[in-house]
């Protein structure tokens, strides 16, 4: 009898603990950042909604793809990463172009916009796009408006930015922005921004207020203008196959928990714009505040930006992210 209720004690009478499902949720950007800030959220949830029976384990600076957004992006669709946090920008560069539509510069106005049209229709269709490539979009968070810093001089017109090399994120919309500017615009990964910047390699660079003070590009950057000349959502996707995997009831979770934290992620980012500006101020930077005089002399020089990429992205997918843009306005009595 004692034997048996040692064997019993050692074996567990035949339980054993039931198992958690763990997933592995990438992302390019630094510990602490507006990023890494959802995406811990989103682990909170699905743990704390789970009952321990999910977990989510969290890598910033991409560490499971050596630093490399487009290695990242390949490791989502082939499974070897389980899910990521990307935005228009990566997809439209390595995955499908239309993604280009959300970079469109100067298309939305304001947070309140362009959360509304990428939880409207013209997001949904982006989500299809993923779907096509065998990546399933859960829900859209945000990057920010993107904004400009340099180490040379002011910039509050076009011609300031004539001969600046300027990083710019690798789409060749932006390239062509910039280039409209007389600026010479390149691309690098962003993990060697900081570093090029630090050695002159560039003098400048965009990005939301959040990753310029995330990633301390103040520490190598004397000037920051403020002009909004460009939107980045962000979108946390999922491999299909795993999420085809899941029963109905774990998708749901997924699917409320991935809403929820990048609701959480978006007031993060939208609340750090309102504060980000003076920090940075307070920080040694140089602010320029465009007004909407100055930014509609950038955004005359874009046109034939339009003009040049509105076939490339697809005629009838620039129009309705302009209507749905308009739509949102009309919505609100604009």
């Amino acid at each position: 009898m004692s034997v048996s209720l040692c064997a019993c004690a050692l074996l567990g009478c035949g339980r054993r603990e039931p198992r958690v499902r763990v997933l592995r949720l990438s992302h390019i950007t630094s510990p602490d950042s507006a990023w890494d800030k959802g995406a811990k959220r989103f682990a909170e949830l699905v743990a704390e909604k789970s009952g321990g029976k999910m977990r989510v384990d969290v890598y910033p600076g991409a560490e499971l793809a050596q630093h490399n957004q487009k290695t990242e992006l390949q490791q989502l669709c082939n499974g070897s990463i389980d899910m990521t946090l990307h935005s228009p920008i990566i997809l439209a560069l390595f995955l499908d172009q239309r993604f280009d539509a959300f970079s469109l510069p100067w298309l939305f106005p304001d947070h309140t916009t362009a959360n509304a049209v990428c939880d409207g229709p013209f997001g949904r269709e982006a989500i299809g796009w993923l779907a096509e490539h065998g990546v399933h979009g859960i829900a859209y968070g945000v990057n920010g408006f993107r904004q400009l810093t340099n180490s040379e001089r002011a910039v509050s017109t076009p011609t300031d930015l004539e001969g600046m090399k300027v990083r710019v994120a690798g789409t060749n919309l932006f390239r062509a922005v910039f280039s409209a500017f007389g600026a010479n615009p390149t691309t690098m990964n962003f993990g060697e921004v900081f570093t090029a910047l630090q050695q002159g390699t560039i003098s400048a660079q965009e990005n939301p207020l959040s990753i310029i003070a995330s990633s301390k590009l103040y520490e190598v950057q004397k000037h920051l203008t403020i002009w909004n000349y460009a939107y980045d959502p962000l979108i946390l996707t999922i491999n299909t196959t795993l999420w085809e995997s899941f029963s109905e009831e774990e998708r749901s979770l997924l699917g409320e928990c991935g809403k929820e934290a990048m609701a959480y992620q978006r007031d993060v980012v939208a609340n750090e714009d309102e504060s980000l500006a003076t920090e940075l101020a307070e920080k040694g930077m140089s602010v320029t505040v465009l007004t909407p005089e100055q930014i509609q002399a950038f955004r005359s020089v874009c046109e034939g930006v339009y003009k040049e990429f509105t076939p490339k992205i697809g005629e009838d997918v620039v129009k309705r992210a302009l209507d749905a843009v308009e739509a949102v306005g009309a919505g609100n009595g604009e």
